[in-house]
């Protein structure tokens, strides 16, 4: 078993931490902070038989998945730090590894061997995360929004979600919000390139828009009742401020 543990972004006086338990075949990622940033920890099996060029695409790809629920989650985008993947190293001797950070890393992913058991009374992100290897819809659309919630992945968001409910003959959903809306938003959009658009809708109502589409989808299909964060200011130094984090 391997714990997936992030703690997301202290920079803005908030902190949210995922650790859900995974099971793994030799690889094991940890989140700790170092001077305020986060430190992945791999196995030393893992390690010893993953190139090195893997290990660090792995991980790059796990931090967007945490991304992708950050942007989907938090009320205020623009509060949304993304994670920076600053360090790799051994779980057993706790040294540094020596992973190569090449930008242009393309290396082939396989999610296959992660079997997670979902918990009935575990955290609704959790089990969020936990169907990302099985799940391509969960995936790509964490991917989408892992970009940041500007128009192009708000458009890509948009038609993911809408090519699933297509596919699954599911008109109701869509059905809720007025034409002239989703409209708009497809126009807005689209105009990002040619700058047409004069009523064109405003960012954060595109992102709640989008955000709204992909929470009833996964309410409805995947049992998965989320709520955006609220993020509060911390008041006070206390060891238990989680408490009082959000509405």
């Amino acid at each position: 078993m391997a714990n997936w543990a992030f703690e997301i972004d202290i920079a803005d006086n908030f902190i949210v931490g995922l650790t859900e338990t995974l099971v793994d075949k030799g690889f094991r990622i940890w989140c700790f902070y170092n001077d305020g940033q986060p430190l992945y920890v791999f196995s030393s099996a893992y390690l010893s038989a993953t190139p090195d060029s893997q290990a660090y695409e792995q991980a790059r790809q796990l931090v967007k998945f945490i991304d992708g629920v950050s942007y989907l989650l938090f009320e205020d985008k623009d509060k949304v730090n993304k994670i920076t993947l600053t360090a790799v190293i051994d779980v057993n001797t706790f040294r540094m590894a020596t992973v190569q950070r090449a930008g242009d890393v393309q290396a082939e992913i396989d999610f296959s061997v992660y079997r997670p058991l979902i918990e009935e009374d575990e955290h609704p992100a959790a089990h969020l995360l936990k169907l990302v290897p099985g799940d391509v819809f969960i995936k790509d659309l964490l991917l989408a929004l892992s970009q940041g919630m500007d128009y192009k992945s708000l458009q890509k968001a948009y038609h993911h979600i809408t090519a699933f409910l297509t596919e699954k003959g599911d008109d109701l959903i869509l059905s809720g919000f007025s034409t002239t809306i989703l409209e708009r938003f497809s126009q807005t959009v689209a105009a990002r390139k040619s700058r047409e658009y004069e009523d064109a809708m405003p960012l954060k109502e595109a992102q709640e828009l989008v955000s709204e589409l992909a929470l009833m989808v996964l309410a409805r299909y995947y049992r998965i009742n989320l709520k955006p964060f609220i993020i509060k200011e911390r008041s006070g130094v206390s060891d238990d401020w989680y408490d009082t984090l959000y509405d």
